[in-house]
């Protein structure tokens, strides 16, 4: 089945990888191996660009994100969609009108970093009332808090003075993120040359010429530029809570050594990619690599792609104006430096300069971290709720446990890989998940890698109490849009063992029965079990089951071997009764 070829796909791969690396050869099959799983995941649009700036008008929206389906992009993280502080007369704030305005045009296509509003800076009450700003921002489902170039550079207090990063006034905004578990994005400093002269020797003359006010070389206006760079890793020091994510790869890039004693001296530091393809490109590549591999778990995708009254890939100056294909061109390159061993090859941005860059070629279990893992698991809680879709049966089919039939190969799958409680991704366990209908039954078909099984010693025909301490796969699914803690609970195991449950929260009825039934294939020697699952329609009145129906919906696995419990989406709890955090069942 697909979800297994997925993880095999990965292993082949990073055996070929690893072959590759210690003879030192480039492998033309490992990189299509690579493809194949990449290209697998964009066609799904499981990436997410942690790094992007989209005007909130429909047309640039709209051209947002017909860009990110044509790259494979699924979910956008918006840096600085505006303050939470509300009008003059009360009207809602940048933030909140940013917010509805994604949601309602592409709903589950964006989520958004707050900014921090100044005013008031010199008072002596800012400090409390930057950090009521963050309760806000949470209140209202900011992922985190951005923060742009201008601690160090632009913002002044009534003397005059440079607010810098390290400034103790902020260390209360920078807790209160830690303690709400938002993640803070954060900009200082900016490429080396833009503190060299100000003339044609400077390798980034065609960018600073067009944009004057990025040049930071005077001394009587401006702090060195490490001396920022220094100022922001004594915040990150101070607040271990605090998730902070240096842009621009730590904001540094210039600096292989730099960044790498910086993530081993800082756990709670991480870096996007935003913009410094073009310089980390410049190094040795096995040097980037290497440092990549090491720290795999704390970079992060991100472009500094951005939509407003023309298009911007990563920089920009007086040049003609980038046309939609020149942004998808702008994405394959980020894929070719990334998956590719290809060598001296133009970058994506050559405003930024003029020189070729060398790709590193990550095999697939890091690349999926550095697309979508890492960020999943940072910005778990505000994720939009995932979408399963089931398509429409024109006759019902027959339970039996095999997925062969057109009707099963033809649904949209999901993917069941995330763990309860803290949304770690379990990759080697991803269960494949499908979804049919009919106007008689809901249909679901999961497919389960698994190296043991675990089960009761003795199957029964009746109801299994317990069953979910075993091996196991679940569907919660809502019945009722006015009660969100009521909903039918249904469990299959691989001896096809059942147990429905009527849910009422806290109430659960373990005498209802809704009449469902499954099928179980399990096949030792791919090492795969199937469970093909039918549900009466009428069991889950009073839903209402038609063409355009929303349910709420949520899928669990158990593997007791693999010591996982596996959630469609996170409960980040250890129990699956948590009804706020059910995904949407869509009929097609």
């Amino acid at each position: 089945m697909p979800a297994v070829k997925s993880f095999s796909v990965i292993i082949a791969a990073a055996l070929i990888f690893l072959c590759t690396a210690i003879d030192g050869k480039a492998d033309e099959n490992s990189v299509a191996l690579v493809r194949e799983q990449t290209d697998r995941w964009r066609a799904e649009r499981r990436l997410v660009d942690m790094h992007q700036h989209v005007e909130f008008t429909p047309e640039r929206l709209a051209r947002a994100v017909r860009i990110m389906d044509g790259a494979g992009i699924g979910v956008s993280v918006s840096l600085g969609s505006g303050a939470v502080t509300p009008g003059p007369n009360g009207e809602p704030s940048e933030f909140e009108r940013a917010r509805r305005m994604t949601d309602e045009l592409h709903p589950g296509r964006f989520v958004h970093d707050m900014i921090l509003d100044y005013r008031g800076w010199d008072d002596d009450d800012f400090a409390e009332r930057a950090a009521k700003q963050i309760e806000e921002g949470r209140r209202l489902g900011a992922a985190g808090l951005k923060e742009f170039k201008r601690l160090g550079l632009f913002l002044r207090d009534k003397n005059n003075e440079l607010i810098r990063p390290d400034d103790e006034k902020l260390d209360l905004v920078w807790a209160k993120c830690g303690e709400l578990g938002m993640p803070v994005s954060i900009h200082v400093g900016d490429p080396k040359a833009f503190w060299e002269p100000f003339d044609e020797t400077n390798e980034r003359w065609a960018e600073l010429k067009d944009h004057r006010n990025w040049w930071f070389g005077d001394p009587q206006k401006y702090p060195p530029r490490m001396e920022i760079v220094e100022a922001l890793n004594r915040v990150i020091a101070r607040h271990p809570r605090t998730t902070f994510v240096g842009v621009h790869f730590a904001n540094n890039p210039e600096d292989l050594a730099w960044v790498d004693a910086s993530l081993d001296k800082y756990p709670n530091m991480m870096a996007d990619l935003a913009a410094r393809v073009p310089e980390l490109g410049r190094h040795d590549p096995a040097a980037v690599r290497e440092l990549f591999v090491k720290h795999q778990d704390r970079i992060l995708f991100g472009t500094d792609f951005q939509v407003y009254g023309r298009l911007i890939l990563d920089s920009s100056g007086n040049e003609p104006p980038p046309t939609d294909f020149d942004a998808l061109t702008f994405f394959d390159k980020h894929w070719r430096w990334l998956e590719t061993q290809d060598r001296d090859w133009p970058h994506m941005t050559p405003i930024q300069g003029d020189w070729t860059i060398s790709s590193i070629g990550l095999p697939p279990e890091v690349l999926r971290k550095i697309y979508f893992d890492n960020a999943r698991k940072l910005l778990v809680r505000t994720l939009p709720a995932p979408v399963l879709k089931a398509s429409r049966l024109e006759g019902d089919i027959e339970i039996d446990g095999d997925l062969s039939e057109n009707a099963w190969r033809n649904a949209t799958p999901a993917s069941l890989e995330y763990a309860l409680a803290d949304s770690s991704a379990e990759p080697e366990l991803s269960t494949e998940v499908r979804s049919l209908w009919s106007d008689e039954f809901l249909y679901f078909s999961f497919s389960c890698p698994f190296t043991k099984l675990t089960v009761f010693d003795t199957s029964s025909e009746d109801e299994r109490l317990g069953l979910w301490e075993r091996d196991v796969v679940e569907m919660f699914i809502g019945i009722d849009a006015e009660k969100p803690g009521r909903y039918a609970e249904f469990e299959v195991a691989p001896t096809n063992e059942r147990l429905d449950v009527l849910v009422d929260l806290p109430e659960k009825d373990f005498g209802w029965e809704s009449g469902f039934e499954s099928a179980v294939n399990v096949d030792e020697a791919s090492k795969r079990w199937i469970a093909e699952v039918r549900i009466p329609v009428a069991s889950l009145a009073p839903a209402k089951i038609s063409k355009g129906s929303h349910l709420r919906l949520n899928l669990f696995r158990s593997d007791v071997a693999g010591g996982a419990f596996l959630a469609w989406n996170p409960t980040l709890r250890n129990t699956t009764h948590v009804p706020e955090r059910f995904g949407i069942l869509e009929l097609e």
